[in-house]
């Protein structure tokens, strides 16, 4: 447990203190709550967000003002201690890290159902309980997984940390689509087409021209992404999928999956794991987490 003092939340979102709220929000067993909690580390931007195995803190805006929040891992689920700007939020915050966490998941149910399929099933019982990594935000987890494209982890969290810190000035939270589009130009770097795209993108966004949220449907929401210049159908996916917990999305072209799936004898091209992924149905989205995993074993 921490303290209710200031520096427990070293994040500067939030200037003064305010009352602590605690959540406990439990989940179906089994609920492999390290393994996301893993995830979340290895994609940790500094600045942002403070991950070790078994805590998760940062800052984050609400609807109706900022807020920080420490996450533990708890017997059957997480608790949340939080400094909320309004007790109002908290309807909020509780639906978010459901979706963070996918506490929703029936494990029991979907493990079950993939374990029957040859090849896979030895993963799924060496990995029960595996979670699908959801989202904070939408635009969040599209800008974060528009940098990270095409470079490492490591690196990913590099050029994320230093866009963060140069963006809010060092505020602590992440940045807005708005922020993205009026310095968008002079922060980011690499190709100038790839900077341009995403600054057009962050305009259409902080304009309301572009809507891309939760509410959507995965169909709706992948085909909003795809035609936009630059999101080809990997990200779309990868997006959809986090955005909206959606449990039946297979990124076939993801080169780990393939690399794993090669491994496990499955599938030895992205046009073969897409046809098997079809016995996978309706929970694709968990058995390429399960290839994933495979693949750091």
């Amino acid at each position: 447990m921490i303290s209710d003092a200031t520096s427990a939340f070293p994040l500067t979102a939030t200037p003064a203190p305010t009352p602590t709220t605690t959540l406990q929000l439990l989940t179906r067993p089994p609920f492999d709550g390290a393994g996301i909690m893993r995830f979340f580390a290895d994609h940790a931007i500094s600045g942002v967000e403070d991950w070790s195995i078994d805590s998760y803190r940062r800052a984050l805006s609400l609807p109706r003002g900022n807020a920080t929040i420490e996450v533990k891992l708890c017997a059957s689920g997480i608790e949340c201690r939080a400094r909320l700007s309004s007790p109002d939020d908290q309807p909020h915050l509780e639906k978010m890290l459901r979706r963070l966490f996918d506490l929703d998941a029936d494990s029991a149910l979907i493990d079950t159902a993939l374990a029957h399929h040859p090849g896979l099933g030895g993963v799924v019982r060496a990995n029960p309980g595996v979670r699908l990594p959801g989202s904070i935000d939408a635009h969040e987890t599209l800008f974060r997984t528009l940098l990270g494209q095409q470079v490492s982890v490591a690196a990913a969290r590099t050029v994320l940390g230093r866009v963060c810190r140069e963006l809010t000035d060092g505020s602590g939270l992440f940045p807005t689509a708005a922020q993205f589009a009026e310095r968008g130009t002079a922060v980011l770097r690499g190709p100038v087409a790839r900077v341009a795209s995403i600054v057009a993108l962050a305009e259409a966004l902080a304009s309301g021209s572009l809507i891309v949220n939760d509410r959507m449907s995965p169909g709706e929401l992948t085909r909003t992404l795809l035609g936009q210049r630059g999101i080809g159908p990997w990200t779309a996916g990868y997006v959809a999928m986090r955005v909206l917990g959606s449990p039946d999305i297979l990124l076939s072209s993801d080169l780990i999956m393939v690399q794993s799936a090669r491994k496990l004898g499955l599938a030895y091209s992205a046009r073969e794991l897409a046809l098997l992924g079809e016995r996978w149905a309706p929970w694709r989205s968990y058995a390429g987490l399960q290839l994933w995993r495979a693949a750091n074993r």
